[in-house]
């Protein structure tokens, strides 16, 4: 027996609601039964991404160009899919390398940029008359199903537990794991904290390392500097508390001492 995921059962509850509202806006019913009743608490967490060869088979067991082509601008750009769906051509500035995604999750436009097979795709992807959308039905409109394809796509990739979201999360993945920056990644994601884009950031075990090396590079080009002993006078007094780490009895508190450790 299997059990339906709180996202799941959220939507199907959401539908009910909708459909409730309608039936008391119709004059159906008096109150929606729907009233009071509060949504479960989701888990957003999932951070499954896929491995390079995988990207690659995945890619290769589209057989709809348009599938492709929807894959391949979530896996290089970490577009959600909404966002890839209302793509229009004039989104696309391919004198900058700049995707302008207008309606993002956030309410917030951001720019994100093309890599080299971004820009060949697109330059290269069929333009369909009477639609300014860079992917729609043979009538002009949004595509409607793009589940069906890709699930099929999966299968005959050999990959499975794989949501078009994950696609997304494999983008952000390769960018850390390729020492690619988190604030940077923030702002190509568009995420509004860095918080949730913190969950990538454990993919990159050199990350620290890298941020030693940088000081290393700084220490190595420093010149050598006098100690901070070698830096005071030689008349400079020495307070009791320092003369008490040479000897074998603590220093008598003196009040010009309890001023100098209450400062």
């Amino acid at each position: 027996m299997t059990t339906s995921r709180p996202a799941t059962i959220n939507r199907d509850l959401s539908r009910l609601r909708r459909m409730f509202s309608l039936a008391v806006e119709w004059g159906l019913l008096e109150e929606s039964p729907m009233q009071g009743i509060k949504f479960l608490r989701e888990n957003n967490a999932r951070t499954r991404y896929l491995s390079l060869e995988e990207c690659q088979r995945l890619i290769a067991s589209c057989m709809a160009p348009h599938i492709r082509a929807m894959v391949s601008v979530a896996l290089h750009s970490g577009m959600r899919l909404g966002e890839i769906l209302n793509l229009r051509w004039y989104d696309l500035d391919f004198s900058s390398g700049f995707i302008l995604v207008r309606d993002s999750k956030n309410g917030e436009s951001r720019h994100v940029p093309m890599d080299a097979t971004l820009f060949a795709l697109f330059r290269a992807y069929p333009h369909r008359l009477g639609t300014d959308l860079v992917f729609s039905s043979p009538a002009g409109g949004h595509i409607v199903d793009v589940r069906t394809g890709f699930l099929n796509s999966c299968k005959r990739a050999g990959l499975i537990d794989l949501h078009f979201h994950d696609l997304r999360h494999t983008f952000a993945s390769q960018f850390v794991m390729s020492g690619g920056d988190l604030y940077i990644l923030k702002e190509i994601l568009g995420h509004k904290s860095i918080t949730m884009t913190q969950r990538y950031a454990h993919l990159s075990p050199t990350y620290k390392i890298k941020a030693i090396d940088r000081m290393n590079t700084l220490w190595a080009g420093a010149t050598p500097q006098a100690s901070t002993s070698e830096m005071l006078p030689e008349s400079s007094s020495v307070t009791a508390a320092s003369q008490a780490l040479h000897q074998d009895t603590p220093p008598a508190f003196t009040p010009a001492t309890d001023a100098a450790l209450s400062i």
